[in-house]
């Protein structure tokens, strides 16, 4: 459903509503600051990311990794030797 559409809906079914204490509720939910978990802030990024192709592929990430542990590894086998 699209932003239009679901905006038509909803008008719909505020306008079927004649209890004035619903939608004062209401109001007060619509008026209230929206605030971002952290979590939905994270997500939010990450598609901005996936949009913009800021991305890695796992088999990427596995070669990078991989490169990085033996790098890790290469560096202990040379400091053995200067004890």
């Amino acid at each position: 459903m699209t932003i239009p559409q679901r905006k038509a809906q909803l008008k719909k079914l505020i306008d079927s509503v004649n209890d004035p204490a619903v939608l004062d509720r209401l109001a007060k939910v619509l008026e209230r600051p929206v605030r971002q978990s952290a979590m939905v802030k994270r997500a939010l990024k990450a598609e901005e990311d996936l949009k913009a192709g800021r991305f890695q592929t796992l088999e990427e990430f596995n070669k990078d990794m991989d490169e990085f542990i033996d790098g890790l590894y290469a560096k202990k086998t040379k400091t053995k030797g200067r004890a």
